[in-house]
């Protein structure tokens, strides 16, 4: 069963192929020493094999956001939702002109924003309802080349904003009232996490080999740093308990702030056939959805 929400025609945009990625679905559980395991692995993407298939998002504990290309289309990505407990896919995007991407739902629950890249290449954050009821609209309408976002509270959004003529990227935060952008940090990585308490959780690049993960209060003027990643490495998500759950080629770490003093490998998936984790979203019942190359 499928569902359209159709937004968007005209100019096609310019021929990307984006490589083949995969999501895999585990279940959590927490041993007596606080160790995460991950257990009955579920390939979910069976419906797109030899396609794009990235930026797993939870909408609620059964239903997983996903930007999806297949192989017959070059052109765009679009935003599809699984239903884990019915086994079915909806498209919910279906735009022949634009390509939509990192669906996330905001808070309050009606309506979920992505990236889109519009007929004319600019990039702008948008929001949907989730009962299909518009077409969408521009969040920051002046505001461009965002890259990756993350919603910290219904009026505050934090944006990766991608460098124009090798500026470097750079990290904001921005009010749906005031559109001002504020500077967080230069050179983040792609990973943004909102915190329960309101806080940011991100990256930033120092240099080409040292990174570290951080978070920023937007009650304070200074992030905080919190460990260095994992080689290679700026995914993360933050499970319910606040342990950060990141990788590195085929394995698994975890780190709990105030309890682990570096990072603390939990699985190797290389079992199943994984050379590299991405992406990897969690859902608030112990479901861990993990993008592997």
């Amino acid at each position: 069963m499928t569902f359209m929400l159709v937004v968007g025609t005209g100019l096609n945009l310019s021929a990307q192929r984006l490589a083949h990625t995969d999501v895999i679905l585990f279940s959590l559980q927490k041993t007596a020493d606080s160790t995460w395991q991950t257990f009955a692995p579920r390939f979910l993407t069976v419906f797109n094999t030899h396609g794009y298939n990235n930026q797993p998002n939870f909408f609620s504990n059964n239903e997983l956001y996903l930007t999806v290309q297949t192989p017959d289309d070059t052109t765009q990505t679009e935003i599809y939702a699984l239903d884990l407990l019915l086994k079915m896919k909806t498209r919910v995007t279906a735009t022949p002109a634009t390509a939509e991407y990192s669906p996330t739902l905001m808070p309050g629950g009606r309506r979920f924003s992505a990236i889109r890249v519009e007929e004319d290449g600019n990039q702008r954050l948008w929001s949907f309802p989730l009962d299909r009821s518009d077409g969408g609209r521009p969040e920051f309408p002046t505001i461009y080349n965002v890259g990756y976002h993350c919603w910290l509270r219904d009026t505050l959004a934090a944006l990766f904003i991608v460098g124009d003529d090798g500026a470097p990227h750079v990290l904001y935060t921005v009010g749906t009232k005031s559109q001002k952008l504020q500077r967080v940090a230069t050179n983040p990585g792609r990973c943004l996490q909102a915190l329960p308490d309101g806080r940011l959780a991100f990256v930033t690049k120092t240099t080409d080999k040292t990174w570290f993960l951080k978070t920023f209060d937007p009650k304070k003027p200074i992030p905080e740093i919190v460990v260095i990643m994992p080689a290679d490495s700026e995914d993360f998500v933050v499970l319910p308990d606040g342990t950060y759950i990141s990788s590195s080629k085929s394995k698994l770490y975890q780190y709990k702030p105030g309890k682990n003093t570096n990072w603390k490998e939990i699985g190797d998936l290389a079992k199943y056939g994984v050379t590299n984790i991405t992406r990897l979203a969690a859902s608030k019942d112990g479901k861990l959805a993990v993008v592997v190359d």
